[in-house]
């Protein structure tokens, strides 16, 4: 044999040896955590800059919700309207009602109209007579309105909630005074006033050191906001309302005439809201 072959040959199984010792390196021990992940720059790594790269997490949306009800709460405490007097937290805790409306189950839920806001609680699915809310409502209190009017509804499916219940609370003096007033209120309803059952609210007031927008500023707003809203109720169409709907406001508000409220029925177009937080106005300056 050729000892040029020979020599060859031999070169040739060093090498292949050589390979097979290295696969084996190649795959021995575990891989590096940084394995097939892209490297940081090295200024971030180092101790001395003052601002190190934070581990990436996974984002839970528990968190993002609470970012966004902080957020909301800002915006709410930031911005106050003109001619208010402070914030009002009002909590609707539970109520007792005598009656059971509802041939299958009952599903209350409260609606509050304090100056001219109108806002709800979400509905006790089969709370029937024994409802419980635990809901905080923050809202703003105007000057000159001294005590809100609460209305319990039985939602319904297909047809239109029915009011079961109401009251006209009037705010405890204590408030004013950095008080917390946790109480019991009664309700009427056709059972009769105060025969309706009770409600246990906590109320509590938060005065504000706002200057107040003049008064010729509010009024234009105001206007513009009437008219607005005028133009609006004529394009939807004259809504009108029932006899059904004058009695049923007469019973809530018994010392209002009933030829008053028709009157104001028909001045708000048949909105039974916007009639309520009227004849509260009126009432409050009586």
């Amino acid at each position: 044999m050729d000892p040029r072959s020979e020599t060859f040959q031999a070169d040739t199984g060093s090498k292949r040896i050589t390979a097979a010792e290295r696969r084996k390196k190649v795959f021995l021990g575990e891989l590096p955590d940084d394995f097939l992940r892209i490297a940081a720059p090295s200024h971030l790594l180092s101790g001395n800059h003052p601002q190190s790269a934070a581990p990436a997490h996974a984002v839970d949306p528990s968190s993002i919700a609470h970012h966004n009800f902080i957020q909301s709460q800002h915006a709410f405490y930031s911005f106050v309207p003109p001619n208010t007097r402070g914030r009002l937290s009002i909590t609707l805790v539970e109520a007792k009602l005598v009656k059971n409306y509802s041939l299958v189950r009952m599903d209350p839920y409260c609606r509050i109209h304090i100056g001219n806001y109108v806002l709800e609680t979400s509905t006790d699915a089969s709370g029937g007579k024994t409802p419980k809310w635990n809901r905080i409502i923050n809202t703003y209190l105007p000057h000159g309105v001294e005590s809100f009017y609460l209305q319990i509804f039985d939602e319904k499916a297909f047809t239109v909630d029915e009011c079961i219940a109401w009251s006209h609370i009037v705010l405890p003096n204590g408030i004013f005074n950095g008080e917390i007033i946790d109480d019991w209120y009664q309700l009427s309803g056709q059972q009769g006033e105060g025969k309706e059952g009770i409600i246990n609210i906590i109320i509590s007031f938060t005065p504000i050191n706002k200057p107040e927008t003049p008064s010729n500023m509010t009024s234009k707003a105001q206007y513009q906001g009437d008219k607005i809203q005028k133009k609006q109720q004529q394009q939807q169409g004259e809504v009108l309302y029932t006899e059904e709907d004058s009695k049923e406001l007469h019973a809530m508000f018994p010392s209002v005439e009933i030829d008053v409220i028709k009157c104001i029925l028909e001045e708000k177009r048949g909105n039974k809201n916007a009639a309520v937080s009227a004849i509260l106005e009126i009432t409050a300056q009586q």
